[in-house]
């Protein structure tokens, strides 16, 4: 129930600097920045903060930094890695990444979760369920804006359309060429500008980046990767 106000500019650059493990209260940054944001400990729920309760607000701040998790790297974002509350009139720049449940301001937006004019701008990285905005989205995004996702595949150099074109697909299915099979047919997962998977509310949202590389995938989008809820007035 607390309110928290950043009176000025913070640089984490170097700092021995933890998520805040879950907060509850008002943190209006007051248009401030948060820079240098540096996260690469193992584990999940990994953000500036790690969870915002329901009814829990973070409002007019802007963040930028690397969110680079070892570990189980599942939910993952970098305003939140759980949202319960609100997020809005909220900026990341930099990069995140992560395996499941990755976004550019929270990997996970629940059920009471809204997320409100926000934007991120940068490359959001993940296997399953990625998305510009929010991983996995069960809330609300509204007016929202997004850019890169899933730009490469992590580690490598992603496959060219020459290298695609030229696997045998028969040889591929009867195994005799199961290792450049598995090398080229990456398996990621509900990729999308705005958000990877949404069983919620997607409204007036747009992404303005590429979304994915040339690879065989499942359920890649502009605004959504697979959803299930309500989307309108979104543009890619």
């Amino acid at each position: 129930g607390k309110t928290v106000r950043l009176t000025a500019d913070l640089d984490l650059t170097g700092a021995a600097f933890t998520p805040i493990p879950t907060f509850g209260g008002t943190f209006d940054g007051q248009g401030h920045t948060i820079s240098g944001l540096s996260l690469t400990a193992n584990g999940s729920k990994q953000g500036l903060f790690r969870t915002i309760q329901p009814g829990g607000v973070v409002e007019n701040l802007n963040v930028s930094g690397t969110v680079a998790p070892g570990g189980s790297q599942t939910n993952v974002g970098g305003i939140a890695g759980v949202n319960g509350g609100t997020i809005r009139n909220c900026t990341f720049s930099g990069s995140v990444s992560g395996k499941a449940a990755v976004g550019g301001i929270a990997g996970r937006n629940q059920e009471t979760g809204q997320i409100a004019d926000c934007a991120v701008s940068g490359v959001i990285q993940g296997e399953s369920g990625t998305g510009g905005i929010v991983g996995r989205n069960l809330g609300v995004l509204l007016k929202c804006s997004s850019s890169a996702v899933n730009t490469s595949e992590r580690g490598d150099s992603a496959p060219s359309v020459e290298d695609l074109a030229d696997l045998d697909l028969e040889s591929t299915l009867t195994g005799e060429d199961s290792g450049e099979a598995e090398s080229l047919l990456d398996t990621h997962t509900d990729t999308g500008g705005v958000a990877g998977y949404s069983s919620g509310v997607i409204q007036s949202c747009s992404n303005t980046g590429t979304v994915g590389y040339p690879h065989v995938g499942y359920n890649i989008g502009g605004i959504v990767g697979r959803q299930t809820g309500y989307l309108a007035g979104c543009v890619n």
